[in-house]
């Protein structure tokens, strides 16, 4: 079992989040149900009356990994969006857009 994987699902759990964390990091919805039935049989997580809660264990896991994974650094929590990028123009450059693809 990967311990990233196991703090990022841990940490979804107990947050009630999304689990795009855990396809952003490549892993298959496949996989995401692997690892959450490992972690239910090491009782890191609590599966009672259809529902999935965090366990005491899965606490200190937590706990124990936040030091590992955690990140601190505050510009790393967005990524940064590169498609849109454009080059970098001259100082003295002048741009004048076509009048006709104006439409106000």
């Amino acid at each position: 079992m990967n311990e990233k994987h196991l703090y990022i699902l841990l940490n979804i759990v107990k947050n009630n989040g999304d689990i795009r964390r855990l396809t952003r990091e490549g892993i298959g919805f496949k996989e995401i149900a692997e690892l959450s039935n490992e972690a239910i049989k090491n009782k890191f997580l609590l599966y009672q009356d259809k529902s999935i809660s965090i366990s005491e264990l899965g606490q200190k896991t937590i706990k124990n990994l936040d030091a590992k994974f955690k990140t601190i650094d505050k510009s790393k929590w967005i990524e940064k969006e590169k498609s849109s990028r454009i080059t970098k123009m001259d100082k003295d450059f002048i741009f004048l857009p076509n009048q006709n693809e104006l439409h106000f």
